[in-house]
């Protein structure tokens, strides 16, 4: 069997498992954090950022898109060197956003070229591009499917009028064919009273 270990010895590994843990989540935030900390910032502006930056995700996550804008809006005038790039990333996919009820592709990529344009060593920057890209894309796809849907509409409302054409055509066909019955009937009525 197993050497049993003595309570003391167990409360020494959770302790160290515990800070280890610790540690772990720490540093694990830290590079993502760094990223906007080159310069000095104070605890409370750094407190502040982190609130409105997480307010703006939890909004976003909910579908509640206008308070996720406003709090990413907020970000960008206070916080526009370290948070702006972040800001912008988050309002173009607001906007990007099938779930929005206000979704606005071009609006979208206005605020993600305005991220690449400003931020340009940011590491939203990429993704920025790709999303210009395939909203770029989508709207082609969209106007050529308006365009092929007018054309549609077009040539059913041509189809619609050539049958009304075709209807009428042909009760006049039946209307001729009555005349030219109804004077074949005469003439052969005629006919035989000339006959006698």
């Amino acid at each position: 069997m197993g050497r049993k270990y003595s309570r003391q010895r167990k409360r020494f590994f959770l302790y160290i498992a515990c800070w280890i843990s610790l540690l772990l989540a720490g540093t694990g935030c830290a590079p993502y954090y760094n990223l906007y900390n080159d310069e000095p910032f104070s605890f409370d502006q750094y407190s502040e950022a982190n609130q409105l930056l997480l307010e703006a995700k939890l909004s976003f996550s909910s579908g509640d898109f206008l308070t996720s804008l406003k709090k990413n809006q907020e970000m960008l005038n206070r916080f526009p060197e370290k948070y702006g790039s972040h800001a912008l990333y988050m309002m173009g996919l607001i906007y990007a956003s099938p779930e929005n009820t206000y979704v606005n592709y071009e609006i979208s990529i206005h605020f993600f070229k305005k991220l690449v344009k400003e931020y340009p060593e940011s590491v939203f920057k990429d993704k920025a591009k790709i999303w210009i890209w395939l909203l770029n894309q989508n709207m082609d796809y969209a106007e050529k499917i308006d365009k092929k849907s007018k054309r549609i509409d077009l040539l059913e409302n041509e189809l619609k009028t050539e049958k009304k054409q075709i209807i009428n055509l042909q009760n006049q066909i039946k209307r001729l064919k009555e005349i030219d019955l109804g004077i074949e009937e005469k003439k052969r009525e005629a006919l035989p009273a000339i006959g006698q």
